[in-house]
């Protein structure tokens, strides 16, 4: 199981969220925001005890990867994003978390506007955090 945590109260990741969600046909990802119980005890059993809510993390395997690295990942899994993805990730990854943290640090600027996620039934079940919903 992958499972891609995310800043719950920003509409831009949310917005990435939605994004995943409609691409991701063959259900590769779960969810959960990092201000959530669940979120922030996968990310304490994997040695994160303070999370960045301008990080967005996946845990693949085992396996957490953070910024760029966890963004080029989840889009490798994606129709149509897997070669770019995978190319990007050849890149150094201070250029690559240079730009995640350029997109990171203006994220709240690129979507203001509320981008409320309505799941439907089957996607709830993607949800690790949906009790706390």
């Amino acid at each position: 199981m992958m499972v891609i945590l995310y800043d719950g109260e920003c509409s831009f990741c949310s917005a990435v969220v939605q994004f995943v969600l409609k691409r991701d046909c063959r259900e590769f990802f779960h969810f959960a925001s990092i201000q959530s119980e669940a979120g922030r005890g996968l990310l304490r059993e994997h040695g994160v005890d303070e999370p960045e809510l301008d990080t967005m993390y996946l845990l693949e395997d085992e396996q957490l990867h953070e910024r760029s690295t966890a963004a080029l990942r989840v889009a490798r899994r994606l129709p149509f994003y897997s070669l770019p993805a995978g190319l990007a990730l050849c890149l150094p990854r201070i250029i690559r978390d240079w730009c995640y943290d350029l997109t990171a640090r203006h994220r709240h600027r690129l979507l203001q506007e509320g981008n409320c996620l309505v799941p439907t039934e089957k996607q709830k079940m993607r949800f690790l955090d949906r009790e706390e919903r």
